[in-house]
């Protein structure tokens, strides 16, 4: 059956939400914020009590953080919080963290200033900053302030590229938009460069902070002046050709009515860690995509409904009065004893071979009589231009695969930017140029209802071309 006729009576999965959302177990009554990835764990910032220092507060008597390990057991599921390091806790705030790919350097924010008073509470003077530090031997040393922190402001919350070549962090500068806005550093010749504000398409009037660079190229931050309330939400945004585009909302369950910000993703983006007050405290929550998982997906094939004719076995006739000539089945004729025919779709036509006669036009007899059937692949089959410049719409079918013993009931795509779909036919734009794996997955029941769920799955390269001028 093919899945064009499935379809009639399914629909498509509309307004599916692609990610399920969860609260962590390393949660407590404290605050939990800021995850970042780390040997296979969450490095984070908490507020809870522990055992190395005495608690200080700030000017509005509220905790200071500390930086704080949890060990993943599996995804998802963690086990043993300890501190994160000794080497690099201070009675006073250490925050936000981002690590190299290689996990032997980080970037934290901690007070510039790290003495404290008698009475536990940090000053009002007090800004905090950037610093970094290296593993070396399992300890973390040579511990250096950014070049570009400041007593007279805040800067903090780095996010490190993948490639370690760009350092994203939020700073309220006076020379700013307003309140924190985003920056970023490039690495030249082992120094960091001097910070640029990403620019009024990014950086509102209110806070734009927790900033993460992904793999994909997408920066996540959270805001409070892009939307109509006074809530931090998530967003993300791109640069295409050297300009930072218009920030995208992220839907639930990422973003609630309430404060959501510090998104990470993994690389696949089939799962991240984000912080919401949705539950009354700020607290980590696990998402993970509601998208199946397609692995080892074949490369799509095409169907092939070319063919060759020749009879063999043909009864030699004067050429001189009668002619051989195929009747293809599809209204084509070819006056030969060899024939090479394409069809246009796969059906099942009637062949013949026949013998004409040259005077009259009439068939003298026929020669051979076969029955072809030209079949599609059996596959998931996308639908879809070999190519299109970034920042054009390109529509997704599935409509044109093909199974004779399976009904797909839900169609999923992977686009290879990250993005996702849940739905048979799907539109997309890619904003950067590229060559682009993407993934189509069916799943459905077999004819026992007593069955699992069968998947199918196909991958097509899809070519993004510099967009047009």
């Amino acid at each position: 059956m093919s899945l064009l006729m499935t379809l009639c009576c399914l629909g498509t999965v509309s307004g599916q939400q692609l990610y399920k959302a969860s609260s962590l177990s390393i949660n407590t009554s404290s605050k939990e914020l800021a995850p970042a990835f780390f040997q296979g764990g969450l490095v984070f910032c908490s507020d809870r009590k522990n055992e190395w220092f005495i608690s200080i507060t700030d000017q509005n008597n509220n905790l200071l953080t500390n930086l704080y390990y949890a060990e993943q057991k599996k995804p998802g599921s963690f086990g043993n919080v300890t501190l994160f390091s000794k080497d690099i806790t201070t009675p006073l705030f250490e925050g936000p963290a981002t690590f190299s790919r290689d996990g032997k350097t980080v970037y934290f924010t901690r007070n510039i200033e790290n003495s404290f008073r008698l009475s536990n509470r940090q000053g009002r003077d007090t800004t905090f900053g950037i610093f970094s530090a290296s593993l070396v031997n399992g300890q973390w040393t040579n511990i250096s302030a950014f070049r570009y922190n400041s007593t007279s402001y805040n800067t903090g919350y780095p996010s490190l590229s993948p490639d370690g070549r760009h350092l994203f962090f939020c700073s309220d500068s006076p020379e700013g938009s307003g309140g924190f806005d985003l920056y970023v550093s490039e690495l030249e010749n082992g120094r960091w460069t001097q910070p640029v504000n990403l620019g009024p398409e990014v950086n509102s009037s209110e806070n734009e902070v927790f900033p993460f660079m992904h793999e994909n190229g997408r920066l996540y931050f959270a805001s409070r002046g892009h939307g109509q309330t006074r809530d931090l939400d998530i967003y993300y945004t791109e640069q295409v050709n050297g300009v930072w585009k218009e920030p995208v909302h992220l839907p639930e369950p990422f973003n609630s009515r309430y404060d959501d910000y510090g998104l990470i993703f993994t690389p696949e983006m089939d799962s991240g860690y984000f912080v919401t007050d949705r539950r009354g405290s700020d607290d980590i929550w696990l998402a993970v995509t509601t998208i199946p998982v397609f692995t080892s997906c074949p490369g799509q094939q095409e169907n092939d409904y070319c063919y060759i004719f020749y009879e063999s076995n043909n009864t030699e006739v004067d050429t001189s009065l009668f002619a051989y000539e195929w009747d293809l089945g599809d209204g084509t004729l070819v006056r030969s004893l060899r024939a090479e025919h394409c069809y246009a779709a796969a059906d099942t036509y009637n062949v013949a071979l026949n013998v004409i006669d040259k005077v009259t036009g009439e068939i003298y007899f026929s020669q051979a009589r076969h029955r072809l059937v030209v079949e599609k692949i059996e596959q998931p089959y996308i639908t879809a231009p070999d190519s299109v410049h970034a920042g054009e719409t390109i529509r997704f079918s599935s409509l044109e695969s093909h199974f004779t013993d399976f009904e797909p009931e839900h169609g999923y795509w992977e686009f290879g930017d990250g993005d996702r779909a849940a739905e048979f036919e799907t539109s997309h734009v890619y904003t950067r140029p590229g060559v682009y794996d993407v993934v189509l997955g069916l799943t459905g029941k077999i004819e026992d209802p007593a069955s699992p769920v069968r998947k199918e799955c196909v991958t097509r390269k899809i070519t993004v071309l510099s967009r047009v001028r």
